[in-house]
């Protein structure tokens, strides 16, 4: 069991030092997401996805996918204590350019921030 925490830990922190050599790397991000398991919460969600968000519609996906499904797993919702105004207004913009189950998700992080009606 320790083993199992040990080489956990060195995985996790192995990709919290990629994702901050290469913050918009999604494939990172979702690794990281995977693995922090039990650990995840908006402010993970941020820390995964934030600056992938701010730089592409694609992070902006996931960050939202991310928050949805940590909502629908736990009940808790998007924060703004977790989004600062840079990345509220990436989200805005790459929203108008996403379409489907992404625009609604985005969109749903939004109105939940009390940004968009």
């Amino acid at each position: 069991m320790r083993g199992d925490l040990e080489r956990r830990e060195k995985e996790l922190n192995a990709l919290r030092l990629a994702l901050n050599q290469d913050p918009t790397n999604i494939e990172l991000a979702d690794r990281y997401w995977a693995v922090i398991g039990f650990a995840q919460s908006g402010g993970a969600v941020r820390d995964a996805y934030g600056e992938a968000a701010v730089a592409s519609s694609a992070g902006a996906a996931a960050l939202a996918r991310a928050s949805r499904d940590l909502f629908r797993r736990t009940g808790e919702m998007p924060k703004a204590v977790h989004f600062n105004e840079k990345l509220i207004q990436a989200l805005k913009h790459h929203l108008g350019t996403l379409t489907g189950q992404d625009h609604s998700n985005v969109e749903w992080v939004l109105q939940r921030l009390g940004v968009i009606p």
